[in-house]
């Protein structure tokens, strides 16, 4: 089975992510928005650990504070602290079906929305609910349909063979 690395997928997903992150969002439902951009990176780790890593990811978290508005650099750290920790773990990632991978990605989540908590909080934004980590389980639960997704397009004649 050959797959398909193409630096235009890889780059259109994440663009796609992006686009989805900068949704308008009810400010009442905002905190339930998982953070797309982080899972496809998260995806893109996992499968083609060569092309995307942590300068990526802490490129695309700058990006993500720029259109966010919010601390230059909070979601870079968080973004390449998470990347970081995948890598440690990409080899079994890898080998698992997307329903484990899930579990594991809940932890990363929880990751990059604690480091985002903590440098908020360090700069003295108050920290009230519990509500900031609801995006974790919303993204572990649009997980298994990305993958599903980015995983046709990683492998086209895999997908249409099926």
């Amino acid at each position: 089975m050959q797959l398909s690395h193409s630096g235009t997928v890889i780059a259109g997903s994440l663009l796609v992510a992006l686009a989805f992150n900068l949704l308008p969002w009810s400010v009442n439902w905002l905190w339930l928005r998982p953070d797309f951009l982080l899972l496809v990176t998260l995806y893109w780790v996992i499968y083609q650990p060569s092309r995307i890593g942590m300068g990526t990811a802490w490129w695309l978290g700058l990006l993500v504070d720029l259109t966010d508005g919010g601390i230059l650099g909070q979601h870079a750290l968080a973004y390449a602290m998470s990347v970081f920790v995948l890598l440690l773990l990409q080899r079994r990632m890898f080998n698992f079906p997307p329903w484990q991978q899930a579990s594991h990605i809940v932890g990363l989540l929880l990751i990059e929305q604690s480091v985002c908590v903590l440098i908020a909080t360090f700069v003295g934004d108050a920290f009230h609910t519990l509500q900031y980590f609801a995006a974790i389980v919303t993204g572990a639960i649009c997980w298994i349909p990305l993958w599903s997704i980015l995983h046709r397009l990683r492998t086209p004649e895999t997908a249409e063979a099926q």
